[in-house]
């Protein structure tokens, strides 16, 4: 997966020169998709939220380039519950927390990455890597 860096120019901080930046709402990438399909096939109910993947909207969150994103959607938003949580391991081998998370009409909401030592993500990890948590 490749992201155009913003110009470092422009960058005030560390997390806005990360490649993991976006200055607005984009359509999913297919790494990103297979991802969050992945983890969705690990739920009973979840062909319904995968349905809504071609059409998603994102952009990345402010989370130090570890790659979380935000669907976003009309009209005000919250987050209600995560929905599936899943580990995996990024390119040097430290772990990655994945949860994907809901919003009170149970739309996706939130794909929130945490590297566990709270570096940049260096890749996202491919679908056959993730373990439930």
């Amino acid at each position: 997966m490749s992201f155009e860096p913003l110009d470092s120019t422009t960058a005030t901080s560390t997390w806005d020169a990360s490649p993991y930046v976006s200055p607005g709402a984009r359509a999913l990438t297919p790494r990103e998709s297979a991802l969050i399909t992945a983890m969705l096939e690990m739920l009973p109910d979840g062909a319904s939220l995968r349905d809504h993947l071609a059409d998603a909207r994102v952009e990345f969150m402010k989370d130090g380039g570890m790659g979380s994103l935000r669907f976003t959607g009309l009209g005000p938003r919250k987050m209600d519950h995560e929905l599936i949580a899943v580990r995996a391991r990024d390119e040097d081998g430290m772990g990655l927390e994945i949860s994907l998370n809901v919003d009170q009409d149970g739309d996706l909401f939130e794909l929130d990455i945490w590297r566990v030592d709270f570096k940049p993500l260096l890749r996202l990890p491919e679908p056959g890597e993730l373990k439930r948590a």
